[in-house]
């Protein structure tokens, strides 16, 4: 099979191809997208959830690695030529790793691990490429060395990073200036959210997705690198339409705690906006050196519904019409439970130092806060969309100078980028079974602290599942349990499940 990379390095082209060489590509780049059989336009009719990265013989150049890997495990022999166009072999890993440590030499607070270094120069070799970094991996400092290397080596003029919420804008910002020992690096940083100040000229732009979509298709125009912080989020169209912005950047590369599975129709996705995986630093790896507390979970299989409420559950799983609607009323069910709520309550209310507290829905987050006011001793505080950026930032910091804190935060605020490291407990509440919501959620406790010898998580599981002679059901929220074991064993977080009726 003969491809080339087309002139704008936008695409592969197939040039020359079997019928059958094409069909088995096609086949490995076309996939259903997750929950497909709920798609209003699938119920419809009018579209069968499929996604296909291929277009007649044009393919997105970010899966350049992906077609060869397809090629080495059908047996086809793939030539794509121009692909090198994609990196820069002008730099040298000697060379960048004498430059860092002559950067840093003056501070040892900084001192880059070999992992961050290699990870840095993977980045500006490959150009357009993924790096999956776990959390306390040094995400921002791998960030800034590949910055400012573009800036005074590589003589970047403006560079773009892309960031999910606004309070990774300032924490991004912080860290950037920090780590700019004597300002060796003529860092003008531009932050964009809403109500921001515009500054007359900047050479690193900083802002929330939400923000920069706004922008029309001149402003991007000055770029030369694009980077996006958590960029497991790239599937959203915000940020794929952002990227689409800026082809013309030589260098488009995304970081994140949590790359989608191989063969996900996500990992394509990110892929395809950016390219290869090229760096893969681990939580276990972290652990094993020492860089990032130990774990253990504690599963909580809770048994508190009556045969009767269970085996109506059972029932209307048999119904078609019904079962459409199960997972939501296994919702209502599980949040309008008095027992349930007041058994979570007792437990993190008995927990000693810090805890995180995640919801997913806003009536389950108001419970949980309201009876814990009024049933802790502790200071107890909540967070969700729509909580002020600055009250966030005075409950981290309480939680940073306090040790007996309670927040309850919602999935979306605090399960992605918040650098907290004085939290010792986790609390899921919610289930889910999304891989990248229970990473990154875990990932918001493993930052080191003094005061913590091992993060403690807490999975809270309905177990709903009824059975008798004849009739056997296992409910949606405990199948998403089963999910999240797997993770967990994935991950290497040990783990143990406690069986508990009442």
């Amino acid at each position: 099979m003969e491809i080339k990379l087309s002139e704008d390095k936008k695409f592969l082209i197939i040039d020359e191809c079997t019928d059958i060489e094409y069909e088995q590509l096609k086949l490995s780049l076309t996939k259903r997208i997750e929950g497909w059989r709920f798609h209003p336009l699938v119920k419809k009719k009018l579209w069968d959830g499929y996604i296909s990265y291929i277009k007649g013989n044009k393919i997105p150049s970010g899966l350049w690695k992906e077609v060869l890997d397809i090629g080495q495990e059908f047996g086809f022999n793939i030539n794509i030529s121009g692909v090198k166009r994609l990196f820069n072999d002008n730099i040298e890993e000697k060379e960048f790793t004498e430059w860092v440590n002559e950067f840093f030499a003056e501070d040892s607070k900084f001192q880059p691990r070999d992992y961050q270094i290699d990870a840095a120069f993977k980045i500006l070799k490959y150009q357009r490429c993924l790096a999956e970094l776990a959390t306390s991996a040094g995400k921002t400092l791998i960030s800034f060395m590949v910055i400012a290397y573009l800036i005074e080596v590589l003589k970047k003029k403006k560079i773009l990073f892309i960031v999910p919420n606004v309070s990774l804008v300032i924490q991004a910002t912080e860290d950037f200036n920090e780590y700019n020992i004597k300002d060796r690096i003529p860092l003008k940083i531009q932050q964009i959210y809403a109500g921001v100040k515009i500054k007359n000229s900047s050479n690193i732009v900083v802002g929330t997705y939400q923000s920069l979509v706004k922008k029309n298709a001149e402003y991007y125009e000055e770029f030369d690198v694009v980077m996006v912080d958590e960029c497991h989020q790239a599937k959203s169209l915000s940020i794929r339409t952002i990227l689409d912005q800026c082809w013309h950047c030589d260098y488009r590369f995304g970081l994140s705690g949590t790359i989608p599975k191989k063969g996900s129709i996500d990992r394509l996705t990110l892929m395809s906006c950016t390219g290869p995986l090229i760096a893969n630093v681990t939580a276990s790896f972290l652990q094993d050196e020492g860089h990032i507390s130990p774990c253990k979970v504690t599963i909580i299989e809770m048994d508190y519904a009556t045969s009767e409420q269970k085996e109506s559950f059972y029932f209307l799983s048999k119904t078609p019409e019904d079962r459409k609607n199960l997972f939501n009323l296994e919702q209502n069910f599980i949040i309008s439970s008095e027992k349930r709520k007041k058994f979570i309550v007792d437990i993190i209310q008995k927990t000693n130092h810090n805890s995180l507290v995640l919801f997913y829905r806003i009536e389950q987050g108001e419970k949980l806060y309201n009876a814990l006011r009024q049933t802790s001793n502790k200071e107890v505080y909540y967070v969700d969309g729509g909580t002020d950026k600055d009250f966030r930032e005075i409950y981290k910091k309480k939680m940073e100078n306090s040790n007996n804190v309670i927040l309850i935060a919602s999935y979306g605020t605090f399960s992605t980028g918040i650098s907290v490291q004085k939290i010792h407990n986790i609390f899921l509440t919610e289930s889910f079974k999304s891989e990248v919501i229970i990473r990154q959620s875990i990932g918001r406790g493993l930052r080191k602290h003094e005061s913590k010898n091992i993060l403690n998580i807490i999975d809270f599981v309905d177990d709903l599942r009824y059975q008798d002679a004849n009739k056997t059901y296992k409910n949606y929220l405990y199948k998403h349990a089963e999910v999240r074991r797997e993770i967990y064993v994935d991950q290497k977080f040990p783990f143990s499940i406690k069986n508990i009726k009442f």
